[in-house]
């Protein structure tokens, strides 16, 4: 069950899990998709998806307001969704014995040094962070099976995909400058990796907290350096600046990448190479 299959991640898992016909059901909020049902992870109420719960095994839970400066905006209502539903709705999963599968983020570290591991103490800057802090604590007290999947910044390779590699592409081709905060380190995933660990996590029967990132990181201004340089673009600038230039609503933390290695040891699973995910980039700029 993939709670939240219209946004980027979610639809991903969607159709990949479909492909295997490992789907039970996908649901969306604000974009209707066909294929998908309605589902208000603020209200959340699984009877009304009674028909697909006994079929369930696992469920993602994708859903949530991401935005970090709205849920700054509008805290009251972010925290309604990203944690009193979220805890309702794990509730509700632990009651059926289905699985749940918490998509949680490097937000829940301050960036103060690093290389953060699963047995780092979490202390986030902002408030998107630090609701993903209160449900990784809610479940890791739970003494229930589940999955916490900490994730960074995920990107793809279709040109329309509105993510880092490929909007940085077209803001070069159109001769934009591109302002780069140096001073902010990220684990950079690619999608198709982060569907196929799921997947295997998934099979291998790996619970508790897992972060599921690239083990390569960079700050935002080295890694699009090295995608000008390395598909040859001509056309743009890419300014160095702090993260701090930026006029954010709320703090952004500087290093906040994720130490990978109790992953690749558990699940035995090689990611992309950076280098390689660039050069697939290179038909866009022919």
């Amino acid at each position: 069950m993939i709670i939240g299959a219209s946004g980027y991640i979610g639809q991903n898992l969607y159709n990949y899990f479909s492909r295997k016909n490992d789907v039970t059901i996908g649901t969306y909020y604000k974009s209707p998709k066909k294929g998908l049902y309605y589902f208000d992870l603020e209200h959340p109420n699984l009877k009304n998806l009674r028909a697909y719960l006994k079929k369930t095994s696992h469920a993602f839970i994708c859903s949530a307001i991401t935005n970090i400066d709205e849920c700054k905006r509008n805290e009251k209502r972010a925290y309604k969704i990203n944690v009193e539903g979220t805890k309702k709705l794990i509730e509700q999963f632990f009651k059926l014995d289905i699985i749940p599968i918490f998509l949680s983020s490097d937000m829940v570290f301050d960036g103060e040094k690093g290389n953060y591991t699963e047995l780092d103490k979490t202390n986030p800057c902002n408030i998107y962070g630090n609701h993903k802090k209160i449900i990784e604590d809610f479940l890791l007290n739970s003494n229930e099976p589940y999955l916490i999947a900490r994730l960074s910044k995920i990107f793809g390779l279709g040109f329309n995909d509105n993510t880092l590699l490929t909007n940085w592409v077209k803001q070069l081709q159109n001769d934009e400058v591109i302002r780069c905060a140096t001073n902010q380190i990220l684990s950079p995933t690619y999608i198709k990796d982060l569907t196929n660990i799921l997947d295997l996590v998934i099979e291998k029967k790996l619970y508790g907290l897992y972060n599921i990132t690239s083990p390569e990181s960079f700050s935002r201004f080295e890694l699009a350096m090295i995608l000008k340089s390395q598909l040859k673009i001509k056309s743009g600038k890419i300014m160095p600046c702090s993260i701090r230039d930026f006029n954010f609503l709320d703090v952004r933390p500087f290093n906040i990448s994720l130490n990978t290695e109790k992953l690749i040891k558990d699940a035995n699973f090689k990611f992309s190479q950076m280098k390689n995910c660039i050069s697939k980039l290179e038909k866009l700029v022919k």
